[in-house]
């Protein structure tokens, strides 16, 4: 007999109803599991964000809406005044709105009896013989066969002062027709930069329409003001306007870290999303992760095999994070020329696998030993995990 048996029970609860969640849900509604009674815990489970979502594939994801795919075939990089445009190869890079996704999802699982929304906070999870008890802020209980836990706070990373990824970007239409939307531009890296590492990325739409984004990696916070008036000087004296209008704003906080929220292990309480660690320490990527390990959780589950069974990271890309890492905390000023040597080169498609972790060792030597050594070797010899 179940303790709490007055309790509504499901078969699998999630503490967070982010990207992460919907996208496991997603995953498990295509399987065998599609029956499974499913309840969605968040305190903004009817606030739909607005962030900007991209990854490089040979096609779309399945989970991106068939409406929403806008794709760019060729990857610019500008350093100071040199300048590349790369062909991706059989690859594409990708761009998702975070409120198509949502209101995908949300309009799908309306129609479905067994997956339940509760818009409340989860203030506990604990295990017992019959399963996890789920406590909201509400005072309601729920038992589950098993929680996905999302939820997760940044300040209980250790160490607290870790690298971040700082972001704001503005969406804007112009009058004039000043973009190239045949390419995208994953860096473009100011002479004039700073001691820290920061660049401009930009997704042109059309010739009147792009996303500006203004990025920085900082251990301290960086003001949003601060990185607005950066936008704002790039597009009036790089872009030569001051004719546009702002349509979108996005800003936020990505922490550049191997290092995972320190939970008890347990079959029962699985964390997922950037909780677990699947945002990509070096670069930031995570909605491609998400989609990979939500599957591998799905198949496991239908096998009756540990929900996390094929999920951990391989040690060689951590050790390759940390070495970028290390330079990124360290010696800043060097990690342009690092991503200028991997582009240049390497074939793109070849260097995308390599940060979505898809190469094999042999692809990886023969990728890296086409690098300037110095800064690695500097790397190495001060190594630290971060």
């Amino acid at each position: 007999m179940a303790l709490f048996s007055s309790m509504e029970r499901y078969d699998y609860i999630f503490a967070g109803a982010g990207c992460a969640s919907l996208s496991l849900a997603y995953h498990l509604m295509r399987s065998s599991l599609k029956h499974k009674k499913i309840l969605l815990i968040d305190p903004n489970i009817y606030q739909i964000p607005d962030k900007t979502w991209c990854y490089w594939a040979k096609t779309p994801l399945e989970i991106h809406p068939t409406n929403a795919i806008h794709s760019w075939d060729n990857l610019n990089l500008k350093f100071g005044t040199k300048s590349q445009v790369n062909p991706l190869g059989d690859l594409k890079y990708y761009h998702l709105n975070s409120k198509d996704f949502y209101q995908s999802i949300h309009q799908e699982f309306k129609l479905l009896e067994n997956i339940v929304y509760k818009e409340s906070t989860v203030t506990s999870t604990q295990e017992v013989d019959s399963g996890v008890i789920v406590t909201t802020t509400d005072g309601e209980k729920y038992e589950a066969q098993m929680v996905f836990d999302s939820r997760f706070d940044p300040n209980q990373i250790i160490p607290s002062a870790h690298l971040k990824q700082i972001f704001s970007g503005w969406k804007i239409e112009t009058s004039k027709p000043i973009f190239d939307p045949s390419s995208f531009t994953l860096m473009e890296i100011q002479e004039n930069s700073n001691s820290q590492f920061d660049f401009f990325y930009i997704l042109p739409y059309s010739k009147n329409s792009a996303l500006v984004e203004f990025t920085a990696y900082s251990k301290t916070n960086i003001d949003k003001l601060a990185l607005e008036k950066e936008l704002k000087s790039y597009l009036t004296s790089l872009l030569k306007t001051e004719d546009y209008q702002i349509t979108f704003q996005e800003t936020g906080v990505i922490p550049m870290t191997n290092k995972s929220v320190n939970r008890k292990k347990s079959n029962r309480i699985i964390p997922i999303g950037t909780a677990a660690g699947w945002t990509k320490a070096s670069t930031g990527y995570t909605f491609q992760k998400i989609q990979g390990n939500s599957k591998k959780i799905v198949s496991n589950l239908e096998n009756g095999s540990a929900a996390t069974n094929g999920i951990s990271r391989s040690r060689r890309f951590e050790f390759y994070d940390n070495i970028l890492l290390n330079i990124a905390s360290r010696w800043p000023e060097k990690l342009a020329g690092v991503f200028e040597d991997l582009f240049k080169n390497n074939p793109t498609e070849k260097v995308l696998r390599f940060l979505s972790e898809e190469t094999t060792l042999v692809d990886e030597i023969k990728l890296l030993s086409r690098l300037k050594f110095g800064i690695f070797i500097k790397s190495l010899l001060r190594y630290e995990s971060h």
